[in-house]
This record gives structure tokens, sequence and C-alpha cells, in this order.
């Protein structure tokens, strides 16, 4: 993939070329990381995908089962 020849960075346009190789190495470090922020998202999709399609089934398994009393709500006691 080619290098464009210029940054655009905080309104301020800078000709790579002209980069110490400190910043040419820092627009690489941001490269890296945003390529692996883009992959981690595409990641994340797949699993919520996936996650919803468990839920799903799960509602499903469970439509046929009778579910027990509430946790929550307290059981009578007699005195």
């Amino acid at each position: 993939m080619a290098q464009p020849e210029f940054l655009t960075f905080e309104n301020k346009r800078y000709a790579i070329a002209k980069l110490d190789d400190a910043a040419r190495a820092q627009i690489m470090n941001l490269q890296v990381v945003d390529s692996e922020i883009n992959h981690t998202q595409q990641q994340l999709a797949i699993l919520g995908t996936a996650r919803a399609a468990y839920i799903s089934a799960l509602r499903q398994a469970l439509a046929q089962v009778q579910p027990e009393a509430d946790v929550d709500t307290p059981t009578p006691t007699t005195h």
C-alpha cells in the first residue's frame, strides 16, 4: 500500500517526505493501532451477533420449560 504524500494533523498539512524518522515512526505506529482498532471492532461485531444468536436459541429452548418462582419474591411465612 502506497504511503500518502501529505499528512493532515490537527488542521495542518505536512509533507511526509520532509518529516524526520521519529515523526514517520509515529505515523506508522498510529496506522498499526488504527488497524488493530478496526480489527477489534469487527471482532466485537461478530461476537455480538453470536451472542444474539445464542440468546435467541436459549429463548426458544426455554419456551417449553415452566419457570420456577421468582427468586426475588419473598416466600410467605406463617407464624
